[in-house]
């Protein structure tokens, strides 16, 4: 019984159940290569959409992303081997993010 009891303990403490509030993380921009190209989740990545990649939320996830003011929900359409977010770079020019650089950005799921 601790066994089951234990395992459903870090099963639910793990980053994919728990829902994170105001983290800071580094942004990046999809290199505009990948427009057309079909994601990890299944949808054809559109360069100036509103999409986002993250290495571990699940597809459909949406991300509540704010930097300087701006906040925008942002569905998770792609994974990526990062320890941030990648941004589309629709998503990035609503939130005022260099579409060549990155940027400390809030995002909440």
């Amino acid at each position: 019984m601790k066994r089951i009891l234990f395992a459903a303990m870090v099963l639910l403490s793990s980053p994919a159940f728990a829902h994170h509030t105001g983290r800071a993380v580094t942004a990046t921009v999809y290199d505009p290569w990948f427009h057309g190209r079909v994601a990890y989740c299944g949808k054809t990545y559109q360069h100036w959409g509103v999409s986002a990649a993250h290495p571990w939320l699940e597809c459909g996830t949406q991300v509540t992303v704010s930097h300087k003011g701006r906040v925008l929900r942002v569905p998770v359409t792609d994974r990526c081997d990062c320890n941030s977010i990648d941004l589309s770079a629709g998503a990035a020019h609503r939130l005022g993010v260099p579409l060549d650089g990155t940027a400390t950005v809030r995002i909440a799921y």
